[in-house]
């Protein structure tokens, strides 16, 4: 299931307004148990299965639900499908039993739904649901209208936001940089958060791949192979996973797209990064390069020898980053120049027509993420904001393009629109 459970690390857990959870109580918990039942018979008490349930019925009942997954008699289902009648308003449970029951299998394995319908066409075998369970069927096999679905327009939405996601074609992109480049905090920029650690040594040792989600829904992540969600994103960083998903906070948040986290390829002190940055570019699974390179001090022997292998072994586009221009002195330093003699270094190895961009990573993180910024990242923002308004650090204008906004003179919307764009 290693596609399925990369699709799920972008699938959306929660809604907002099921139609249930308006309910009193002691309905809601007497629905979710029937519903548990199902899902667990049907998954064989799977783990990821069990975060799928709690995730939506937290949607419903508003607290941790877990302990209801579990294996329970075919009466717990029935007694979810009897809900009715609530005082005088007459409410169709069965329909949002049924859609719950098949959109949440269908999210977990879309192979089980032809089981899920035997089992549920045994349990609900009677004159008040037989016609409700063979729209849905009809529904989730796609041989139905959506308009013969009596259910909230709401459930609907929410499937239909997930496949229409899922359906994009996913682009990865394989980030790649020495020691020092800055490329922690490039990828924080690109998501939004604080999510990969900033040191001044080496960190990543091992591949990350990061999902984007199509809206903010918390933090998914796979432990011991089968899914776990936690709503808070900011408590974690791309120490406690290898492969996660997030709603990037950037222009590219809209876009089904995985960012892949290599080591620092020049890491005297851990050898085995050069192999594993070096085994992604010559047989990873990517559809684009983005090189990034510290501003400063790019040309060394060891960014000319990580170039050459990409050079080499990438049949895909490369996007090269120069980054942390913000530590540019206007007295002494040339970026335009510092720009020219890069491209010719990149042409010498044997790239044509190399697509640069100058960008200052920490400003747009700072920019991005200023309402978790503790009190000295605020001061630093301010310093940082008062240089990028003078016309040397308006990064967007040394490759010929304009900015208007303090987001855009960081040249990271430039670098975004690239990524999309290839």
């Amino acid at each position: 299931m290693e596609h399925n459970n990369n699709n799920l690390l972008s699938h959306i857990c929660r809604i907002d307004n099921h139609p249930v959870k308006d309910l009193p109580v002691s309905i809601k918990q007497k629905y979710l148990i029937g519903l548990a039942a199902v899902l667990y018979t049907i998954s064989n008490g799977n783990a990821t299965m069990k975060t799928l349930f709690t995730q939506w019925a937290y949607s419903i009942i508003g607290q941790d639900a877990s302990c209801l997954f579990s294996q329970q008699t075919d009466d717990c289902v029935k007694k979810a499908l009897s809900i009715n009648r609530i005082g005088f308003r007459f409410f169709r449970c069965k329909h949002e039993f049924f859609f719950d029951c098949f959109y949440l299998t269908e999210s977990f394995d879309k192979g089980l739904l032809p089981k899920l319908g035997e089992y549920l066409t045994l349990i609900g075998k009677n004159i008040f649901t037989k016609e409700s369970l063979k729209t849905t069927i009809d529904y989730f096999n796609g041989s139905c209208d959506k308009n013969a679905l009596k259910v909230s327009e709401c459930l609907q939405k929410h499937r239909l936001l997930n496949i229409s996601f899922k359906q994009q074609k996913q682009k990865r992109v394989l980030v790649v940089a020495n020691v020092s480049a800055g490329k922690s905090t490039l990828i924080n920029a690109l998501l939004g958060y604080r999510f990969n650690n900033v040191r001044t040594t080496a960190c990543t040792s091992r591949l990350c791949e990061i999902y984007n989600k199509p809206i903010d829904d918390g933090f998914a992540y796979f432990q011991s192979n089968h899914l776990e969600y936690d709503p808070h994103i900011d408590s974690h960083t791309s120490d406690d996973a290898c492969k996660v998903g997030m709603h990037f906070k950037s222009t590219l948040g809209k876009a089904n797209i995985c960012l892949i986290d290599t080591p620092g390829v020049n890491n005297s002190t851990d050898t085995d990064h050069w192999k594993i940055t070096t085994t992604a570019i010559s047989h990873g699974a990517y559809d684009i390069v983005v090189f990034i390179s510290n501003g400063k001090y790019n040309g060394t022997t060891d960014e000319r020898k990580i170039l050459e292998h990409i050079y080499r072994n990438c049949k895909k586009p490369v996007l090269f980053v120069l980054n942390q221009l913000d530590a540019f002195n206007r007295s002494v330093d040339n970026i335009d120049e510092m720009i020219q003699d890069y491209m010719k270094e990149v042409k010498a190895i044997g790239f044509k027509n190399p697509q640069v961009y100058p960008v200052s990573a920490i400003y747009a993180f700072m920019l991005r993420h200023s309402n978790n910024l503790d009190e000295d990242e605020l001061d630093e923002l301010d310093l940082i904001k008062k240089r990028f308004s003078k016309d040397f650090y308006n990064l967007p204008k040394y490759v010929g393009l304009e900015s208007s906004s303090d987001i855009e003179r960081t040249g990271f919307i430039y670098l975004e629109k690239g990524i999309i764009k290839q």
